[in-house]
């Protein structure tokens, strides 16, 4: 029965810390913008919830899931969080910053972002190479837009919060080298 309740403590407790950082982006976006800032360093809470939520998914099942499954579950969970905080963080920029002029260099950066980070999530579920690929040349283009025009460097810091989009492509293309391989020469034999 106790591990009944740590199951429930945990799936509670990671969707918790995730509402919480959702509440601090739209707080620092949208309520108090002077402390914008505060986004960055709630990064770890959701990292927490995810994890705290992959200790549920591990013990809340009758056999307990394989190394490739639990690796899909986190990375899914890591970027159903990211989504939720990237529409968050355009819809203030959306509202908040000064309108941008679409038809030069720096006005098309910022839709290719968003073509960019929806085709990597889009091909997250089966295609793990291309999304890690999608989401490094986000991450590159946000560092290119970022250093080479002012007008994208004014409007926040993409390239802290991509961050974490980054370290999740590099772990989409760990997962696909990694260990899908070992996982489908385990199913062959």
């Amino acid at each position: 029965m106790n591990s009944g309740y740590a199951a429930c403590f945990k799936v509670t407790a990671g969707i918790l810390l995730m509402i919480l950082n959702a509440g601090i982006w739209i707080n620092g976006l949208f309520i108090n913008r002077e402390r914008g800032m505060d986004i960055i360093l709630a990064v770890p809470l959701f990292v927490t919830g995810s994890f705290l939520l992959l200790g549920w998914y591990k013990t809340s099942r009758m056999s307990r899931p394989d190394k490739s499954r639990r690796w899909k579950f986190i990375l899914g969970t890591l970027l159903i969080n990211y989504t939720v905080l990237y529409f968050i963080y355009m819809i203030a920029d959306i509202i908040f910053s000064p309108a941008i002029d679409f038809l030069n260099i720096p006005g098309i950066i910022l839709p290719m972002l968003l073509v960019l980070f929806i085709m990597g999530l889009i091909l997250s579920r089966e295609y793990e190479l291309y999304a890690g690929v999608f989401f490094l040349l986000w991450y590159f283009l946000i560092l290119f837009g970022q250093l080479r025009y002012g007008e994208l460097l004014n409007r926040g810091p993409y390239f802290l919060i991509g961050i974490v989009l980054l370290l999740h492509g590099i772990l989409y293309l760990f997962y696909h080298f990694r260990i899908k391989p070992k996982n489908n020469k385990m199913n062959l034999t």
